[in-house]
């Protein structure tokens, strides 16, 4: 919208109160145009507008360098809430309150200049009120070009100990789908998995050990559901999991690119499948007629995790006051902190911007102890409160070609097979070479690495598969490196023939 436009449908007595706060005395213009054009048009002259731009106040300048940033301007609750409340007066109380000379803060004060705009826009489904600059006024105001960021966090001290879950996800992935390969995993009717068999899976995994309740909505363990699921991992057929035609072409992917498919998953995952803000803890999402998009807000917050440097230090806390400071509406497009029907654990409602550190704080805090953590894109301290941007949290954000290359050829045995038929894999196995000994050997432990034992019963499992003994110990001599003691190597090889 123009300043004409604009003008055009302010009632006269307003277009005169924005002409005395300019400065301009039209009542000796001597023009048949309407008095918004007239109004317009010398309010539009650029050395006028140099003129009040000079008399403004920093706080009003800082108001309209903020509408200039992008081309609808701001919602109205953003813009007012950070620059003060425009009232909204009849013409009658207008001429007895006067709000011009005593505005409620810069927006109310270049509200009565003439210079904002209330527009409607569709935001999100929604007609929301947006505050903007006149088109052909915001070109002559100094305030164009990209303003830069607000400064970044500083670098916290590095914390004695940290936690590194790394490529974690993905081995405990490798044993989800190891389960499914070797055992039938009937489903409830409500499609989950029976207790039995989680009792079984869960101590396998070594997520299980960074939360509580790794079971819970929105724990490491729904997360990895998620994953398997989403990538065609794992499918439902005839009430059972089982694993997915995706499979193959996934594993012949490196470790790093598998990783990184992992994450896309959580970061493109719509609300029916991962909603963060629904699945905190401490948060409890009433049905109503609202909806958040955390696609929205996860992209807002990736964005600034990118601006970290690798390798160094930060303090949530400082990341948090940050986002609270220069980037408050990071999930509500329309600023409005009254429309979601959100209860803390004792019910109490959530309504209202004083409410920002225990949604928006707290959803900042659960996403980099969480997700992120749990995908390795972070490293944290031993209390969680500092935190890391590690190399694969940057090949996450910034891929490139070379980071999905398959890794030289490793100059180290994949595992290690000794004389009592156990076998310990190196941490850079395959998920491929993983699933294999998994199908002929039986997990024994997780940690400190994952050690399988070598059985009939799992030779026989293999066997079935069409797999024979013989095609095991020649992958055991490979993956070794020739090292399978010779007990171990005669076993095998009559095992075929017993």
């Amino acid at each position: 919208m123009n300043l004409k436009q604009h003008l055009m449908q302010r009632d006269p007595a307003e277009l005169r109160i924005f002409a005395q706060n300019q400065g301009l005395v039209l009542d000796e213009v001597d023009s048949d145009e309407p008095l918004a054009v007239v109004l317009a048009q010398a309010m539009l002259a650029p050395e006028h507008v140099q003129e009040v731009w000079a008399d403004l106040s920093p706080d009003a300048r800082e108001a309209l360098f903020a509408l200039a940033q992008t081309e609808v301007g701001m919602p109205a609750l953003a813009f007012q809430r950070r620059f003060g409340e425009i009232r909204r007066l009849g013409i009658g109380r207008l001429q007895v309150e006067q709000p011009w000379k005593t505005p409620t803060g810069p927006a109310e004060a270049l509200w009565w200049l003439g210079w904002l705009v209330r527009v409607f826009r569709e935001t999100e489904g929604e007609m929301v009120e947006y505050i903007t600059l006149p088109s052909d006024l915001s070109p002559l105001l100094p305030v164009s070009g990209q303003r830069p960021q607000p400064p970044f966090p500083g670098p916290a001290p590095e914390p004695q100990v940290e936690e590194n879950l790394g490529e974690m996800l993905l081995d405990d992935l490798t044993l989800l789908l190891a389960y499914v390969q070797n055992h039938p995993v009937p489903l409830r009717k409500d499609g989950r998995w029976r207790k039995q068999d989680l009792t079984r899976l869960v101590p396998r995994l070594r997520l299980s050990r960074v939360r509580k309740q790794p079971l819970e909505a929105g724990g490491p363990l729904h997360l990895l559901f998620l994953v398997a699921k989403k990538q065609g991992l794992l499918v439902t057929r005839r009430g059972y999991h089982r694993l997915g035609k995706a499979l193959r072409p996934w594993l012949e992917q490196t470790r790093a690119a598998q990783m990184a498919t992992l994450f896309r998953v959580w970061q493109e995952a719509g609300p029916e499948d991962w909603n963060d803000l629904c699945l905190m803890p401490e948060i409890r999402c009433q049905e109503g007629d609202w909806a958040n998009d955390p696609i929205l807000a996860r992209k807002a917050l990736l964005q600034q995790l990118a601006r970290a440097e690798e390798g160094v230090w930060y303090d949530l806390d400082d990341l948090v006051a940050m986002m609270y400071e220069h980037f408050p509406d990071f999930q509500r497009p329309d600023a409005n902190y009254d429309t979601w029907y959100l209860q803390n654990s004792v019910g109490d409602f959530l309504r209202g911007f004083e409410h920002w550190p225990v949604v928006e704080g707290a959803l900042i805090r659960y996403i980099w102890r969480g997700p992120l953590f749990w995908l390795g894109a972070v490293a944290l301290g031993p209390r969680k409160e500092r935190w890391r941007l590690t190399s694969q949290g940057r090949g996450f954000l910034e891929p490139s070609p070379a980071s999905q290359e398959e890794p030289p050829a490793a100059s180290e045995p994949i595992l290690h097979v000794d004389r009592t038929f156990r076998i310990t894999l190196a941490p850079h196995i395959s998920v491929w070479d993983h699933l294999r000994v998994a199908l002929f050997a039986f997990w024994q432990a997780s940690e400190p690495r994952y050690q399988y034992l070598i059985t009939q019963r799992g030779l026989r499992r293999a066997q079935k598969r069409g797999v024979s003994a013989q095609r095991i110990l020649a992958f055991l001599e490979r993956a070794s490196q020739n090292q399978v003691p010779g007990n171990v190597r005669r076993a095998l090889s009559q095992f075929d023939n017993a």
